[in-house]
């Protein structure tokens, strides 16, 4: 099994504005690692009413049609992402078929990659902890498959 780390940030700029009537509205940032061989993803969790807006592509657009037909659009406590891929050598940032979807009341967080590009194609249900000490570029949440040290 392919060793992920999911690392979830409040997002200090959370309703803050960037243009004219045009609000951040990711509630936590985060980011996805992932080993054999080391990927690494963004993910910026919003409601899903924010999210389903910012769905662009087919694939995307296909997703929002799959999660609409099961309900899970009515679930008002759960946040959304799409992906991005980051690549930490050239600080590119690229879109990538995927998205995560986490609960806070239930502690799980589910996340599927479809990113043949950079041999990517999984999905995991991981559970969800707490961190203890929180702070500046501290992470609030941690899910994880693989013991971090």
């Amino acid at each position: 099994m392919r060793e992920i780390a999911v690392r979830g940030f409040i997002n200090e700029k959370f309703n803050t504005t960037f243009g004219k009537g045009l609000f951040r509205r990711a509630v936590f940032n985060g980011s996805v690692e992932l080993h054999d061989p080391n990927q690494k993803y963004l993910v910026d969790y919003f409601s899903y009413l924010e999210w389903e807006t910012q769905a662009k592509t087919d694939e995307q657009l296909k997703v929002i049609n799959e999660l609409t037909s099961v309900n899970l659009g009515k679930e008002t406590d759960w946040l959304f992402s799409w992906l991005i891929h980051y690549d930490p050598l050239t600080k590119s940032k690229q879109r990538v078929n995927g998205y995560s979807i986490y609960s806070p009341n239930t502690r799980e967080l589910f996340i599927k990659i479809d990113d043949p590009n950079n041999q990517t194609q999984d999905e995991w249900t991981l559970d969800v902890h707490s961190c203890k000490s929180t702070g500046a570029n501290k992470p609030v949440f941690v899910a994880a498959n693989v013991d971090l040290v």
